[in-house]
């Protein structure tokens, strides 16, 4: 079996091997753009814009909910989901010459929703140093369900958290803070 899913006749009936792959391994196949969402830091999105101290426990720094959440319109649709978020290592008392920053996101709920991409950063602190991380992921918020049931029409929310993972340690999010979703419905037949 290959690592890689190739378009279908079908596109929107999802296949057992299909499944098999998509809970195993890697999941490719091209699509149409039916929806897009996006939060940004308004009214500029620049570095030195907000001042988030972080803690070792996840901060929302964005999300994409209410208004925002993606209406997802087919059980084959996938969410592509990118942020880009700027930040600074703050040199502390003990003298750490890194920082980390671990970077989440999370479907449905903030913490206790489901986490579906995690992504850790470091910079140097010796002169309270400024770093952009920017990242991208590729959700399948309905997968399993019913490949017969295609047209689902459901509201997700993501949300993107920022945390320290070494108690001690510090750091603010200072901007920019883009966070976009799209949702990508499969190719008509």
């Amino acid at each position: 079996m290959s690592d890689k899913l190739k378009e279908t006749q079908n596109p929107e009936a999802v296949s057992e091997q299909d499944a098999t792959i998509a809970s195993s391994g890697f999941l490719s196949r091209r699509g149409l753009l039916a929806e897009f969402e996006f939060q940004t830091l308004q009214p500029t999105n620049t570095s030195g814009a907000t001042s988030i101290p972080l803690t070792t426990t996840p901060t929302t720094i964005a999300s994409l909910t209410g208004d925002d959440a993606l209406n997802i319109l087919d059980v084959c649709s996938r969410v592509w989901l990118t942020a880009t978020v700027g930040w600074q290592a703050i040199n502390n008392a003990d003298g750490e010459e890194k920082v980390d920053i671990l970077f989440k996101i999370f479907r449905d709920a903030p913490v206790t929703g489901s986490l579906i991409f995690s992504c850790r950063q470091s910079a140097d602190a010796d002169e309270d140093d400024f770093a952009t991380t920017t990242f991208t992921h590729v959700d399948l918020p309905l997968l399993p369900i019913d490949p017969c049931d295609k047209h689902c029409h459901k509201k997700v929310s993501y949300f993107l958290t920022a945390e320290l993972p070494l108690a001690g340690s510090q750091a603010n999010v200072i901007g920019p803070i883009t966070f976009t979703g799209a949702q990508i419905l499969p190719n008509p037949k």
